[in-house]
């Protein structure tokens, strides 16, 4: 196919598009079209990997120190997992669910009684930050109360929610249980020096979102009990909100701490100003005491990405995905900033080489 235009003199334009292009452009619409359509379906499956790459590191762990087969530790391990949420939704969900739902429609109440107190006068004064929460305090509330509700919107029913929790659960402890044999299958198809080179990466990718979800996890649970109990000493209203939320927020880096402690001293002010005054003591020294304590010890060196990486990730993953791709957006990071070290650690290696020749002459 081809098109001609003339111009001035004898200048010619020609324009010519060949049908393996045409065909090109056209699998890739239908592709991309084919991918809107199942995109539930690739929710699934990128839950359950990400469940596979979390887990696996347990299950193998679980392997060496037990001696039981890849199939009982798996079988194990994720049938304990369910049976511990199971319990605990059993006995919690109502009341959570119950709790956060009154807490998100009762929140511009207390951000206005807040505003009514005399230290909250001064602050919305002078900044407008109260009128900004009051104007968007749904938006935080209904984010947690989302993933406090066990399974993320994705326009089913109530039959169509336990089908998705079944359909994870099995993808994942398939997924647990062949991870061993498919990496090796996978290695088989390299030769000897790539094969060490992707099994070391994977290796590592998988440990390091192990490592970090588990114990982000750990922490948030600590976070969500360290200030639910302190709101119950200080009689705040919803404290069983207040933690949920907080360990909810939690698992989001950077900004997940700070916006729970901006949500529990508003509602503390709405009490007492000697309310707000201790919880921002508590959240201060729990705060210091997770960042410098509990990560280190729990967590180590997982991810060991930057603070401008760690906040990128999360306010890109979060745009895409909303709480649940700001919370995993740091191990996804870390996976790719993995895969680029080993992709360039040769190129890295000859210029650090032709450096140090270069300095010696």
């Amino acid at each position: 196919m081809a098109a001609t235009s003339r111009g001035v003199g004898r200048r010619e334009v020609r324009v010519s598009i060949s049908i393996r292009t045409i065909l090109l452009v056209a699998v890739v619409v239908a592709a991309a079209a084919a991918l809107v359509t199942i995109k539930s379906v690739l929710l699934l499956l990128f839950v359950s990997v990400f469940g596979v790459a979390v887990l696996s590191p347990v299950a193998t762990a679980m392997e060496r120190r037990l001696g039981w087969s890849r199939r009982v530790c798996s079988m194990a391990l994720v049938l304990g997992i369910v049976g511990v949420i199971a319990a605990v939704a059993l006995v919690m969900v109502q009341a959570v669910n119950g709790a956060v739902h009154d807490f998100s429609h009762q929140l511009p109440s207390i951000v206005d009684r807040a505003k009514q107190s005399d230290l909250g006068n001064v602050l919305n004064t002078r900044s407008g930050s109260l009128d900004t929460l009051e104007k968007h305090a749904g938006e935080i509330t209904r984010g947690a109360g989302d993933v406090s509700g066990g399974v993320a919107h994705v326009g089913i029913s109530a039959f169509g929610g336990v089908t998705l929790a079944f359909s994870v659960i099995f993808l994942t402890l398939f997924g647990l249980i062949e991870e061993p044999h498919l990496r090796k299958w996978t290695a088989g198809l390299m030769y000897r020096e790539k094969r060490e080179r992707y099994l070391r990466v994977t290796d590592r990718i998988m440990h390091t979102t192990s490592r970090y979800m588990l114990g982000n996890v750990a922490i948030s649970v600590l976070c969500g009990t360290v200030y639910g109990v302190t709101a119950v000493i200080l009689g705040l209203p919803y404290p069983l909100a207040l933690a949920v939320i907080a360990a909810i927020l939690d698992l989001v880096p950077s900004i997940g701490a700070a916006l729970a402690g901006v949500l529990i001293g508003i509602v503390a002010l709405s009490v007492s100003v000697e309310a707000l005054i201790v919880i921002l003591i508590v959240i201060v020294v729990y705060q210091l005491i997770e960042n410098y304590i509990l990560q280190p010890t729990i967590i180590g060196k997982a991810a060991e990405i930057s603070g401008f990486t760690v906040l990128a990730s999360v306010l890109a993953f979060g745009a895409l995905f909303g709480l649940i791709g700001a919370i995993i957006g740091v191990p996804i990071a870390a996976a790719l900033q993995i895969l680029v070290e080993e992709l360039t650690a040769g190129r890295r290696a000859r210029i650090a080489a032709a450096d140090a020749a270069q300095r010696t002459h």
